[in-house]
């Protein structure tokens, strides 16, 4: 399974092991959901920690699959490149001309930004929004550090999320699918005295 890291973009066997325990729960759960559906099919996109599940019919083609993708996961679809059993998915081609079960999981590469390139990234908090220049590049916890200079609390009190996973200092931002104008929810754990 291909998993970012922070030289090549792929591979941890944590990542590995986290993937193929959702890949199992997924395929079971999909099972019970689609019985008797022939056309539709669920489709699990994996690169990083957010592996989103979208659904197509078979009939649909594979820019219409990076579209729902972009829309779910804010990458713009010149940067995706879709893999399926190490082939690369064109555009003009149809789910129907993919031998796909009820369930597959593809596999997302992203063409990454230029390395000077800065994005503004929204980050969300209950009374107070606010925009945050970052690198794709850069690691979680430099967003955390720049959090906590705008918002004036202590980083150990801060979680940030992406699509309901909570992000690691050790991880760089693409790993959470972090582009321009991308939400990242702010949480503040107040501590009682």
């Amino acid at each position: 399974m291909l998993m970012p890291t922070e030289k090549h973009g792929y591979a941890t066997a944590k990542n590995v092991e986290f993937c193929s325990l959702l890949l199992h729960q997924m395929t079971a759960l999909l099972a019970k959901r689609l019985a008797g559906i022939t056309n539709l099919l669920l489709l699990m996109i994996a690169l990083a920690y957010i592996v989103p599940e979208i659904e197509m019919m078979s009939s649909d083609t594979i820019f219409d699959l990076k579209q729902k993708i972009q829309k779910e996961l804010d990458v713009e679809i010149y940067r995706q490149s879709l893999w399926h059993h190490n082939r690369i998915m064109r555009d003009h081609e149809y789910i129907e001309d993919y031998d796909f079960r009820m369930s597959e999981t593809l596999y997302l590469t992203v063409t990454p930004l230029p390395l000077h390139h800065k994005l503004h990234v929204l980050i969300r908090s209950v009374g107070s929004d606010g925009y945050v220049r970052v690198k794709e590049t850069d690691k979680v916890s430099d967003l955390r550090r720049k959090v906590e200079r705008y918002w004036v609390v202590p980083s150990n009190l801060i979680t940030l999320t992406r699509h309901n996973v909570v992000m690691e200092n050790n991880l760089p931002l693409y790993a959470y699918y972090v582009n321009e104008a991308s939400e990242i929810q702010l949480a503040v754990t107040i501590e009682p005295r």
